[in-house]
C-alpha cells in the first residue's frame, strides 16, 4: 500500500477529496526529518510508493495526524510523538551507519570547509 493511503487510513479519511492536503503533509514530513538529519535514503519511497523503515512511517503518521483538521485538540500529543520519533531515528544504528558509509547526500568534509581564520574557503 503507498504511504498516502496508509496516512489516509490513519486519518479515517475515505475520500480523494483530502489527498492534497494530506500529501503536502506526507511531504512536509519528510522534509523536515531530512532537514533534521535523517539520511534521505530512509525517507525515500520504494516503487511501490511505500516507505519501508517502520519508524519513518510512524514519524509521518504522528506529522500527518497533529497537521490534519482545525480542530484538533490532540495536535499537541501527536507532535509531541512526532518529536520523539524523529529523536530516536537521529540517533538510530541505522541512521548513523548510512552517513558513517557515506550515503547522507553531502560531501564526505560535512560542508563548508574554514581556513585557520574561520573563513569559508
Amino acid at each position: 500500500m503507498a504511504l498516502l493511503d496508509d496516512i489516509k487510513v490513519s486519518l479515517r479519511v475515505s475520500s480523494q477529496a483530502m489527498d492534497a492536503e494530506v500529501q503536502m503533509l506526507i511531504d512536509a514530513a519528510l522534509y523536515d526529518m531530512e532537514r533534521a538529519g535523517v539520511n534521505p535514503a530512509l525517507l525515500t519511497p520504494g516503487e511501490d510508493g511505500d516507505i519501508s523503515n517502520a519508524f519513518v512511517k510512524h514519524a509521518v503518521t504522528a506529522y500527518c495526524k497533529s497537521g490534519f483538521g482545525y480542530d484538533n485538540a490532540e495536535a499537541g500529543r501527536f507532535d509531541d510523538s512526532y518529536r520523539r520519533v524523529v529523536c530516536d531515528l537521529l540517533n538510530s544504528s541505522e541512521n548513523i551507519a548510512a552517513i558513517e558509509d557515506g550515503e547522507s547526500g553531502e560531501p564526505a568534509g560535512g560542508g563548508d570547509e574554514q581556513g585557520e581564520d574561520g573563513q569559508s574557503e
